[in-house]
């Protein structure tokens, strides 16, 4: 467990300056920020303790339990981003802790809908906002009074080393597929500004990692404010919440890390993080890979049981 960040830098032998290794999130410079300004900061009263960040990296993914059927379960895991990698990633370490388990709406929710309205079955996009509403009203639970007043004044723990630090805890990552990322920040699936992180256009989509697209996304990055917190006052679907929302993609939900954690200095956009086995792995990469063997397939000769061999 690291109590402190650090930057890592390796000399390579073909150059004449050293470089950044970047690999761990304690060697990252966000860290590095975070862990700067939590020391400049005012100590608490009569406090002389060191204080220490806990590194909060969330994961969530709603699976399917069943071939056939729709029962599923929605898992929050927590990790501590102190922990190196190579370690988190061993299971009998036990450095996964199950945080808790979000509910989804029930099919009975339709049905009592239905009965409020008149026998007309709910809209669409009135059941997505519920959707939203109950994923960001469970959120609101778990970042309760208890969690924002050790966020924002830490917590007396006394270390493995008998030595008492201050810790305070705050979230850095939270990995998930786009459906969930879109749910975690407010926006809607792939409008206008389909990106969580920036308020670059689906129209500017085809210039991703060309060096304009690099210079937009530190331009556009997406900033929660008390301007967008207050847009959305209107009833869901309405043309009033289309013309404050839809230029930035925004849906009139109240978002939990926004309200709870907004006045401590979050950002709840610069959490959401590239989820590798959602957006690479089964993703991009198998795209690419079928591709790949739909053109090797195409061949005269075909050259896919040589790869196979392979």
């Amino acid at each position: 467990f690291h109590y402190e960040p650090y930057e890592l830098r390796w000399q390579p032998p073909h150059k004449d300056h050293d470089v950044k290794v970047h690999g761990e999130l304690f060697t990252s410079a966000a860290f590095l920020e975070a862990h700067m300004e939590l020391q400049d900061s005012p100590p608490e009263p009569d406090c002389d303790l060191p204080h220490i960040i806990a590194v909060l990296m969330f994961w969530s993914d709603s699976t399917q339990l069943t071939t056939f059927g729709n029962t599923k379960l929605w898992p929050l895991y927590v990790y501590f981003g102190n922990e190196s990698k190579y370690q988190r990633s061993q299971p009998e370490n036990n450095l996964c802790c199950h945080a808790a388990y979000f509910q989804m709406l029930p099919n009975e929710f339709k049905d009592f809908l239905t009965e409020h309205f008149g026998g007309n079955g709910p809209s669409e996009a009135l059941f997505t906002h519920c959707h939203r509403e109950l994923f960001h009203e469970q959120w609101k639970i778990l970042l309760d009074e208890d969690f924002i007043k050790a966020y924002k004044h830490g917590i007396i723990i006394t270390c493995c080393n008998s030595i008492k630090c201050q810790f305070y805890p705050q979230i850095f990552t939270y990995s998930a597929d786009y459906p969930e990322k879109i749910l975690i920040a407010s926006i809607r699936n792939l409008s206008t500004c389909p990106r969580p992180r920036c308020t670059i256009t689906m129209a500017r989509v085809p210039d991703v990692a060309t060096e304009h697209d690099m210079l937009q996304r530190q331009l556009l990055i997406h900033i929660d404010s008390e301007e967008r917190r207050k847009k959305g006052n209107y009833a869901v679907n309405t043309p009033q919440n289309e013309l404050l929302l839809k230029d930035e993609s925004l849906v009139p939900t109240s978002n939990a890390f926004s309200d709870r954690l907004c006045v401590l200095g979050f950002n709840l956009f610069s959490m959401l993080v590239v989820d590798l086995m959602h957006e690479f792995e089964l993703s991009i990469w198998k795209a690419i890979f079928t591709h790949l063997l739909r053109m090797l397939e195409s061949l005269k000769d075909s050259k896919l049981h040589e790869l196979d061999r392979r």
